[in-house]
């Protein structure tokens, strides 16, 4: 039965495959590829890992083999019935993404060992420099017996067991020669290849290590960035606005913003603008999911609409400042109406029937108090009108007082008209409008209803519960100079709706 011969160098031969030293390691009796292990050495030499050629050939053959892989067509065609459409996909954080592959990175370099070299051994008859030398040292052995044997003929000795002595005294000092001499300097010579050959494996291995560390490091720079600027960022944003806008959300507006310039573009078809809006019906239920109202950018809404609208989640601060700016505008209510009642008050000269005005208003409001005025006492009635008619922002409550808690007994709203409602609006929050003089000064130019927001969204809401029907109050509210974005945005706070 043959015997197998172990004389193939399985690194040589992995080099030769177009493997190079940096994955090339050793472990456990296996020459390893990526630190996996590719095949069990069958015979060391000289730190030489060695199996047959038959016994590479097989095993190269099964690591490198392609994994069968499926017809693509008909991978396609399975993705496709599997696949529905539509899908909401979360969105992800790149953090999330870089922490991924920091973690990736931790877990590689935790399985990270330095490979040991193979333990030295030296045979002297696997080492050619050994074979060299002992063939040529054979030739002058043989080469000196017959110079030897020559001289000893010369001599009369001829061939004789002395001749013989000599020939093989001269055989054993050249064989002592090499063994004492020759040998433990080819044995010096190969443990230096050894010994460097271990050297540059482990600053090889030494070289991986550190990559695979700075990249690490890299890692987690970036990450810093990326923290800043998809977390931090929005953070300190939402601390002076009151605001909260994810990043994640800010990224899926900009896609929608961009679905809705190219389906807006001309020369866009309808099935193209179809499959344009399915990609934005995804998109908006991630901002759903994220905590965004998606109505701000929907299919309904333009482009330059979407573009304007202020998305975000409210703070808690936001919230307290909200409820601030609330109750401060109730507040100027408040004190507007008192101013008004006290004006009326003061005018009225009759002792009596000023103190059953303070009784009626404290019980029912400005407006009962007039109204009762109106019906039982035209002289007190007449001073009152006549001072609040002096002021018109007093006047211009009073009336809407008047109105809200009166309605008229005839017309479609059972209440203040449209037009009435409009005109106490523009008598409550028109304010004075100033430009420069020319002198350093400033002169009315005009009026022009309020750019304040707290004043502005109590107009709102005065218009709102003003009892007109929705189309009505949209009238309104547009006349005031309110924009839909406006609109919306108060509709969304209080839970209304403006009936578009």
């Amino acid at each position: 039965m043959a015997t197998a011969t172990y004389n193939y160098g399985i690194r040589d031969a992995l080099n030769q495959k177009g493997v190079d030293n940096a994955r090339i390691g050793y472990a456990n009796g296996y020459v390893t590829i990526d630190g996996k292990n590719f095949i069990k050495a069958d015979a060391s030499n000289n730190g030489r890992a060695l199996t047959s050629q038959q016994n590479f050939d097989s095993t190269w053959s099964q690591y490198s083999q392609p994994a069968k892989q499926a017809n693509p067509m008909v991978q396609a065609a399975s993705t496709a019935k599997t696949t529905p459409q539509a899908t909401y996909t979360p969105p992800t954080s790149p953090t999330v993404d870089t922490l991924g592959r920091i973690n990736d990175f931790i877990n590689k370099q935790a399985q990270f060992q330095y490979t040991a070299p193979d333990p030295f051994s030296y045979d002297q008859n696997s080492d050619p420099a050994y074979q060299s030398q002992l063939a040529e040292a054979k030739r002058n052995v043989e080469n000196q017996q017959i110079d030897t044997n020559a001289m000893l003929r010369a001599s009369g000795q001829g061939q004789s067991s002395w001749s013989e002595t000599v020939a093989n005294q001269i055989g054993t000092n050249a064989m002592k020669s090499i063994a004492n001499d020759l040998v433990p300097a080819l044995m010096q010579q190969a443990y230096q290849r050894y010994n460097d050959d271990a050297n540059r494996s482990l600053q090889v291995q030494q070289l991986n290590y550190g990559v695979g560390q700075d990249a690490l490091g890299n890692l987690s720079n970036l990450y810093g960035l990326q923290d800043n600027e998809y977390f931090q960022k929005p953070i300190a944003e939402a601390q002076l606005t009151g605001n909260y806008l994810p990043t994640e959300a800010r990224q899926v507006i900009n896609q929608i913003l961009g679905l809705k310039q190219q389906a807006e573009a001309q020369g866009v078809t309808a099935q193209e603008r179809a499959g344009l809006s399915q990609q934005a019906d995804i998109l908006r239920g991630q901002l759903q999911a994220l905590g965004i109202d998606p109505s701000l950018y929907g299919s309904n809404v333009n482009y330059n609409s979407a573009s304007k609208s202020n998305a975000g989640i409210r703070t808690l601060a936001g919230q307290q400042l909200d409820m601030a700016r609330s109750d401060q505008a109730f507040s100027q209510n408040m004190t507007q109406e008192q101013f008004a009642y006290q004006k009326a008050r003061d005018a009225i000269s009759d002792k009596q029937w000023k103190m059953q005005f303070d009784e009626a208003v404290r019980q029912n409001g400005l407006s009962y108090g007039l109204n009762l005025l109106q019906e039982q006492n035209q002289q007190a009635y007449r001073e009152a009108s006549l001072a609040l008619s002096q002021d018109d922002n007093a006047r211009a409550w009073a009336q809407l007082d008047y109105s809200m808690m009166n309605p008229a007994s005839t017309g479609s709203t059972g209440g203040l008209t449209a037009n009435q409602v409009l005109q106490s609006m523009k008598s409550l929050y028109t304010e004075p409008v100033y430009a420069p003089d020319g002198a350093g000064g400033q002169e009315k130019i005009g009026n022009a209803l309020t750019k304040d927001a707290a004043k502005r969204e109590q107009m709102f809401l005065n218009v709102v519960d003003s009892g007109l029907s929705d189309a009505e109050t949209n009238q309104i509210l547009n006349s005031l100079g309110m924009t839909k974005t406006e609109i919306d945005g108060y509709m969304k706070k209080y839970g209304a709706s403006s009936g578009n």
